[in-house]
C-alpha cells in the first residue's frame, strides 16, 4: 500500500509542478496574457492571486483528507496554477538558464533531503512543533523586513528558509513512508506539502543565484 502511495504523490507532485511552472512560462512569453493577468482588478491582481492562494492553501491544509476526492483533486490543482500566475513575473526579472538552473538545483536539494526522510531510521515525527515555531518566527521576520528593507537579514531569511524547507522535504517523506493508516485524498495531501517544500526552496534560492535580465 505504502507503494502505491508513494507513486500516487509523486504522480501529483509532478503534476503540480508541471501545472504551476508550465502556466508561469506560457503566461510570461505572451505579452497579451500577462496585461490580462495582472491587469485584471484594478492592477491589483497580484494581491488577489495571493490571497487566494493563501486562503486555498488553509483549507487544503486543515480539510484535504475530509474532502471529496474529485474537490480535493481540483483544488489541488487550483492552487498549483495560482502559484503559476503568481510567479509568471520571474520570467521577466531573471533570465531562463538562471531559472533553469535554479529549478536544477532545487530538485537536487529536493531529491537529497527526500532520500534521507525515506531511509533515515530516526523519528522525524518529533520535528513536527519546531519546524512549525520557526516558519512562524521566519513569517514574522519576513513582514517586519517588508518595512525595514534589509538587504543583509533579506539573504539569511532566505538561507534559514532554505534550510527550513529541505528539512521540510525530509520530514514529510518520513511521515509519508512511514504512515501505517490510509486515510481519504492521502497521495493529494503529502503531495500538497512536498509542493509547498519544493516551491519554497526553489523561490529562495532564486532570489539568492538568480541571474536578473538586464
Amino acid at each position: 500500500m505504502n507503494n502505491k502511495i508513494i507513486a500516487d504523490t509523486f504522480r501529483w507532485l509532478f503534476i503540480g509542478l508541471l501545472i504551476c511552472f508550465g502556466i508561469s512560462y506560457f503566461t510570461s512569453i505572451d505579452q497579451r496574457t500577462m496585461i490580462m493577468v495582472y491587469g485584471a482588478f484594478g492592477g491589483k491582481a497580484i494581491y488577489v492571486y495571493l490571497i487566494l492562494e493563501i486562503v486555498l492553501c488553509i483549507v487544503l491544509s486543515l480539510c484535504i483528507t475530509k474532502l471529496k476526492p474529485i474537490m480535493a483533486t481540483t483544488l489541488y490543482i487550483l492552487y498549483t496554477a495560482l502559484t503559476g500566475l503568481s510567479l509568471s513575473g520571474i520570467f521577466l526579472v531573471y533570465t531562463s538558464s538562471s531559472i533553469a538552473m535554479v529549478f536544477l538545483a532545487t530538485a537536487v536539494i529536493f531529491g537529497i533531503f527526500a532520500f534521507i526522510g525515506k531511509t533515515t531510521n530516526i523519528d522525524l515525527s518529533k520535528w513536527s512543533v519546531y519546524l512549525f515555531i520557526a516558519l512562524l518566527a521566519i513569517i514574522v521576520l519576513e513582514v517586519i523586513n517588508i518595512f525595514l528593507m534589509n538587504n543583509t537579514l533579506d539573504i539569511i531569511l532566505c538561507i534559514v528558509v532554505i534550510i527550513l524547507f529541505a528539512a521540510y522535504t525530509a520530514y514529510d517523506i518520513n511521515r509519508l513512508v512511514h504512515s501505517d493508516y490510509d486515510f481519504p485524498n492521502k497521495g493529494i495531501f503529502f503531495a500538497f506539502q512536498l509542493f509547498l517544500d519544493f516551491v519554497n526552496i526553489f523561490i529562495k534560492l532564486l532570489r539568492l543565484f538568480g541571474k536578473r535580465n538586464d
